[in-house]
């Protein structure tokens, strides 16, 4: 061991390593290739951004045209759900659905967002109604926050009970508060943004009962 400390560092791994037998050279190897396969893979997750849901429940015409959008905005994305889901990094989520609202993106009527990963089946139809309409309100008002003239948003949406008849059914309604910064008003297209985006993701909701 004197003699050992006595040589250089790599001179003293070289020693060491002459005095291994095969076996336990094979060994060392094994583990040394472990380690670096297992390093590897963590250094990719970690670097890998954690993926979110852009929009749940298109139709392929809608999925291939965000896919577009996103191809030359050089974002990543992934589909998944026979294609009708798209996902993208978490932190761009709420940016990219006001870039696509503003261009009319999607045009196939009532998509999702996937707010519930899992059901609860110990809750009554009414409260599963009542959180997924909270939810729905949460998430767009999220949303449309990233507006950058929007101080705070709220958003209250209106979802009637079905009836039996359709002449007697009651129309989906929301409105949109929205609080600006100063000296920063809205744009046509922002607005028109908003409006497409909070139709869009209330199934029923027509455009012209989205009051902003």
């Amino acid at each position: 061991m004197d003699q050992l400390m006595k040589l250089g560092p790599f001179a003293a791994i070289g020693r060491l390593w002459n005095d291994l037998s095969s076996a336990q050279r094979a060994m060392v190897a094994a583990f040394v290739g472990l380690a670096v396969v297992v390093g590897t893979l963590a250094a990719l997750i970690a670097s890998k951004p954690r993926m979110a849901v852009l929009f749940s429940g298109l139709a392929s015409e809608d999925a291939g045209a965000i896919a577009q959008k996103l191809n030359e905005e050089k974002v990543p994305y992934q589909l998944s759900g026979d294609g009708g889901t798209i996902e993208v990094p978490a932190d761009k989520v709420y940016d990219l659905r006001l870039k696509m609202a503003t261009q009319g993106l999607p045009q196939g009527g009532n998509v999702g967002f996937e707010l519930f990963d899992k059901t609860n089946f110990g809750m009554t139809e009414f409260t599963q109604k009542m959180n997924y309409q909270r939810a729905i309100q949460g998430e767009l008002t999220r949303t449309i926050c990233q507006l950058r003239p929007v101080m705070s948003a709220r958003v209250h949406v209106s979802i009637p009970q079905e009836t039996v008849f359709a002449s007697e059914q009651e129309p989906a309604k929301a409105s949109v508060a929205l609080k600006l910064r100063r000296g920063m008003p809205l744009t046509d297209e922002q607005v028109a943004g908003v409006v497409h985006l909070v139709s869009s993701a209330v199934e029923g909701l027509k455009p012209e009962n989205v009051d902003v």
